[in-house]
């Protein structure tokens, strides 16, 4: 089964072996001006929908991981599937289906990897890194828009009201700077009430009754504001996942004892088990410590 994605955050390697949830893949960086990038795993009958369904899910949930993790812009699609040989094994799989890239070319700069990953708990996170990613692909400041608001709506919480609150008591800070703030154009309003009246009412009703604010697609004035405001709505989301949805906890991949398949596992297995990085040759402890990790 081949799941195609876009990543704009180059990896230093080419291919990486790794399980993920129970699902192992093998990733296939292609040319980025020619073809998308590849997942690679092997199901017994692609006409399982639910294992097909499973396999494309769980890949569905790393690229947004690696979206989150590498500030990448980064899209998913299924390409399809191919009939392999009864021995066939991920070390032998092949790259022999293609699809075109769905997010523009922006350099070959690479250097990125995924040894290290955030560990997503629930379906909160999980559903939030989703909308993280899609608002971060786009290339659209309105779309990208509300997609980080609805970030703000995962877990229930009022946006306007959580917003105004940490503002109100400073801790908006350290999502987004003062000077920041200032630069956009809130008339007075509070700061949730801007974003969601003058930003997402505004967006999702074009035709608004007189006295609202109406969005001017294509205008200067409006495409500076949507972008002032795009930048800061991200920086909040960013903050809202980490400390609200509580999206604070690493994967790391590693052998198990030095040897096998790479697979991921959290710092608490890493303090109390010998491993070593699949891509490193240091000792996770050596590693993490040296970084003050543990």
């Amino acid at each position: 089964m081949h799941i195609g994605f876009d990543n704009s955050a180059r990896l230093y390697k080419n291919v990486y072996y790794f399980e993920y949830k129970g699902i192992q893949y093998k990733l296939i960086q292609n040319n980025p001006r020619k073809w998308c990038d590849v997942l690679i795993t092997i199901i017994p009958s692609y006409h399982d929908k639910k294992l097909k369904n499973r396999a494309y899910n769980i890949a569905s949930e790393f690229i947004s991981a690696l979206s989150w993790e590498n500030f990448a812009m980064a899209t998913v699609s299924e390409i399809g599937g191919s009939s392999a040989k009864d021995n066939i094994c991920l070390r032998n799989a092949k790259c022999n289906m293609f699809d075109l890239p769905k997010i523009p070319y922006l350099g070959s700069a690479s250097g990125n990897n995924i040894s290290r990953m955030p560990k997503i708990e629930n379906e909160g996170q999980r559903t939030a890194l989703t909308l993280y990613r899609q608002a971060l692909s786009s290339n659209n400041d309105y779309l990208s828009f509300l997609f980080f608001w609805q970030v703000l709506e995962v877990g229930g919480k009022n946006p306007i009201g959580w917003i105004n609150k940490i503002n109100k008591n400073g801790k908006i800070r350290f999502a987004i700077s003062e000077s920041d703030l200032k630069r956009l154009p809130l008339n007075q309003k509070d700061l949730g009430n801007y974003f969601y009246d003058d930003c997402r009412n505004a967006i999702a009703h074009i035709n608004r009754r007189p006295g609202k604010t109406k969005i001017e697609i294509d205008t200067r004035e409006d495409n500076i504001r949507m972008s002032l405001s795009v930048y800061a709505i991200e920086l909040i989301a960013r903050y809202y996942i980490k400390n609200e949805l509580s999206l604070n906890k690493e994967m790391w991949l590693v052998r198990k004892k030095g040897k096998g398949f790479p697979i991921y596992v959290d710092k608490e297995y890493l303090k109390n088990n010998p491993c070593t990085f699949a891509y490193n040759h240091m000792t996770t402890k050596k590693l993490l410590k040296k970084k003050n990790q543990i």
